[in-house]
């Protein structure tokens, strides 16, 4: 990516509320819908930040120094949600996202999944790739993490 400007244009999480359970909670807090706002605003941009620097580690191996660019996101449904509970057993899928990522000519897709723990309090992001050659990323990323982490 490059540079804020652009990850401020992006448009995920549209319409998904990522309020932290012990916030909604909290009857003082709703007494401040500004602050409330201001807390998802930053969640929103957190959650961003940390799928765009897991799509850019899997994206790392690809020789060239052609910048990592998102092409387009489009908001998709989740076909089967048990299986991947089976890989995150303690969270639910708060959205799903497909986005289509290009390296000069190259492009690839990858899925997004946006997660909250089940507390209600924890959120995270995991992404999925849709193409070959992301697979083989995200095999040999999973690969060196094991092995060397």
């Amino acid at each position: 990516m490059s540079g804020d400007d652009e990850k401020k244009k992006l448009d995920v999480l549209r319409g998904v509320d990522v309020t932290p359970e012990m916030l909604r909670s909290n009857m003082r807090a709703n007494l401040f819908p500004h602050l409330t706002a201001s807390i998802q605003r930053e969640l929103k941009a957190t959650l961003l930040q940390s799928a765009v620097h897991r799509v850019a580690r899997l994206e790392s191996y690809q020789a060239g120094d052609k910048d990592m660019k998102i092409k387009k996101i489009e908001a998709v449904e989740v076909q089967n949600p048990r299986v991947w509970r089976l890989f995150n057993p303690k969270s639910e899928i708060m959205h799903a996202e497909k986005w289509t990522v290009g390296r000069g000519e190259v492009t690839r897709d990858y899925r997004i999944h946006y997660m909250r723990h089940y507390s209600g309090d924890g959120f995270y992001v995991g992404v999925l790739p849709l193409s070959l050659g992301g697979a083989f990323a995200w095999t040999r990323a999973k690969a060196t993490s094991f092995l060397f982490d």
